[in-house]
């Protein structure tokens, strides 16, 4: 039962993952598909994308010219027609135009480049021709209005007949002003028996609008043929606005070749700089910086030796003396007797306080006491070990103070702390180490460090990795040295210079393995600061 159930979750698991695969790939191939477009033309340079938008140009200037020729010719309802469509047109191509600006890397794409003048000239094309269109439908409207009158009176008066019948009004006009000079008795014996008032006002009535109408109608006929001439005048000198030709400029001269291009060189350039600059460094730089003459910190011939350290272990028991107090990091204290006076000490040093908290020496535990034993141990850390550097009166060494885990002093006398500055020293830019703390004795130092530290004698001088070596007696010459061979520094698994102490009467102290317990993302911000304290000698 279990299994089946088991296999019914995985069954509909997988169904589900299916149909959201198929929706998703529904929904992305469209842009996909539409991205993907014209990916043969976007290989273009500059001159051939302005070749194709220049033949672009002359057909649409080609296609502008036989439709200004049409639209001479075209009937009003033709013209009408045509706006309409020219009109839904324009506002298509300025949606197109629109889509295609808000494509990713439109701005650089030679085909999408291209995409988009055509447009633009397609839209110019349209408008120029709606706006021949539209001047053409004036004369076409007075000439089709013309063309049907002079149709529908074909015969227009000739002046003769115009004027034969305005001789015809003339006469008749004067008969009747005759007949009315008569006396009127006469008049209406004339009216009653013949009716010649009647007949002569009834020829007046007929022959004088007919000389107007006559004059009219040809007046009329003679305006019309030359708003017919004026109409054809104007659609022959019809002529449509050209499509610029300079539509090609304003394009973006970085086209996706260019970028490919000095993406090109920018990654050929990260994958060579390095490099070639380990080979400048390790041949170049690093010669000049191992000649440099080594630092010294104190004359050999006044410093007093050191005595002889034993090995580092997980914990030490630091019994104190009359006079004597312990101060240890609070993450080092195992342990203490109970009778033991304690206190909290702040920091390290008030002398230097940002050095005392970056390094962790802050928040002490101070112990007192003759006799009292304290057990200091590395509590959260399982892979540091102790050692016990003991510096006798008037001796001195560089010491890291974050590899401090606490010390003993004399409450009388307490640790002397001084700084060194080497700001004009090639090696210590090279080691990106500026500043060096010294502690001076008498004082029992108690150093951490990973898997254990190594308190060696300085008598045969040493070179040891930058990392490991966490200070040395003041008495040494501090110096730096290429490292030995060059293709492990070429590949990355070694540093340019490596830390050479010279002979001297006192002691180096070297970290077993600076890096244990560091893995992954932890290791690398870890270095980073590591790198940023070592600068200022924390």
């Amino acid at each position: 039962m279990k299994a089946a159930l088991s296999w019914l979750a995985r069954t509909a698991l997988l169904y589900v993952l299916l149909a959201l695969a198929i929706a998703l790939a529904m929904v992305a191939w469209p842009r996909a598909a539409g991205f993907l477009e014209g990916w043969e033309e976007d290989a273009a340079g500059p001159a051939e994308v302005s070749a194709r938008i220049a033949a672009a140009r002359d057909a649409a200037q080609a296609r502008l010219e036989e439709r200004e020729r049409a639209a001479r010719t075209a009937s009003l309802d033709a013209l009408e027609a045509r706006i309409a469509a020219a009109r839904a047109q324009r506002e298509m191509r300025k949606a197109a135009l629109e889509a295609n600006e808000s494509e990713f890397l439109a701005r650089y794409r030679p085909s999408r480049i291209i995409a988009r003048k055509r447009a633009e000239i397609e839209l110019a094309l349209v408008e120029n021709e709606l706006a021949l269109l539209e001047a053409a439908r004036e004369p076409r409207t007075a000439y089709e209005a013309a063309r049907s009158y002079l149709e529908n009176n074909p015969r227009m008066p000739t002046e003769a007949a115009i004027a034969a019948a305005r001789r015809r009004c003339m006469r008749d006009r004067a008969a009747l002003e005759a007949f009315e000079a008569r006396w009127e008795i006469e008049q209406g014996l004339r009216e009653a028996f013949r009716s010649e008032r009647s007949a002569l006002e009834a020829a007046v009535r007929e022959s004088c609008p007919r000389a107007q109408t006559l004059a009219d109608r040809r007046m009329r006929a003679l305006d019309a043929a030359a708003e017919a001439g004026r109409a054809r005048g104007a659609l022959a000198a019809l002529a449509a606005e050209p499509i610029p030709r300079d539509i090609a400029q304003g394009t973006s001269r970085t086209l996706l070749r260019d970028i490919a291009l000095k993406a090109l060189w920018a990654l050929l350039a990260i994958l060579l700089l390095p490099p070639a600059l380990r080979v400048l460094l390790y041949y170049g730089l690093a010669p000049l910086a191992e000649k440099r003459p080594p630092l010294r910190f104190d004359d050999p011939a006044a410093s007093p030796a050191f005595l002889p350290a034993g090995e580092s272990r997980v914990s030490l028991a630091l019994v104190l003396g009359e006079g004597e107090e312990a101060i240890v990091r609070q993450d080092f204290l195992q342990s203490s007797s109970l009778k033991g006076a304690k206190r909290t000490r702040w920091l390290l040093d008030w002398s230097h306080p940002i050095a005392s908290v970056a390094s962790g020496m802050r928040f002490l535990t101070a112990v007192g006491g003759v006799g009292e034993e304290v057990l200091v141990s590395a509590v959260k850390d399982p892979l540091a070990e102790l050692a016990l550097l003991e510096i006798p009166p008037g001796g001195a060494a560089v010491v890291r103070p974050s590899a401090l885990a606490g010390l003993v002093q004399r409450e009388s006398e307490p640790v002397r702390i001084s700084t060194r500055w080497r700001l004009f020293s090639l090696p210590a830019w090279l080691t990106f180490q500026l500043r060096y703390f010294v502690f001076h004795g008498p004082a029992r130092l108690v150093l951490k460090g990973g898997r254990g530290v190594r308190i060696e004698p300085a008598r045969r001088g040493r070179i040891v990795g930058q990392g490991q070596l966490i200070g040395f007696s003041t008495d040494c010459a501090y110096s730096v040295i290429r490292t030995e061979t060059f293709w492990p520094y070429f590949f990355g698994r070694e540093e340019l210079l490596k830390d050479r102490i010279e002979q001297g009467a006192g002691v180096l102290l070297v970290e077993e393995a600076p890096l244990a317990g560091r893995s992954g993302v932890g290791r690398g911000i870890e270095g980073a600061m590591d790198a940023f304290l070592k600068l200022f000698g924390v």
